[in-house]
């Protein structure tokens, strides 16, 4: 029977285990980074919270990869504004009148 502080142990964990642990974890870590520092870099400064609310997306997906993760749904994505909303049109204005009347010609000066 092995000790707990068994050279063996890392932090009471088997030494086996830790390093199964790191074969899995830094793996996993150098691909968020790697996928980071892509998607960054191209980015532009203004779509910036954007990019990291999208990196958060990915960074909760990889976790579905740890055999103890979880993902977890991050916050959803802002919808893109959609065009300016058009102005109210103005009042309709009907003149009625008893008779008919000639059409109004408006000449323009050139």
């Amino acid at each position: 029977m092995l000790s707990a502080l068994s050279p063996s142990t890392v932090f009471g964990v088997p030494g086996s285990l830790a390093l199964l642990a790191a074969v899995v974890l830094v793996p996993i870590l150098l691909l968020v980074a790697a996928v980071a520092w892509f998607a960054l870099r191209r980015v532009d400064r203004a779509d910036l919270p954007v990019a990291l609310l999208g990196l958060a997306h990915v960074i909760s997906a990889l976790c579905g990869l740890l055999p103890w993760g979880r993902p977890t749904p991050p916050p959803a994505l802002p919808q893109p504004a959609g065009e300016e909303p058009e102005p109210a049109p103005g009042p309709t204005i009907v003149l009625v009148r008893p008779e008919p009347t000639a059409p109004a010609v408006v000449r323009r000066a050139e």
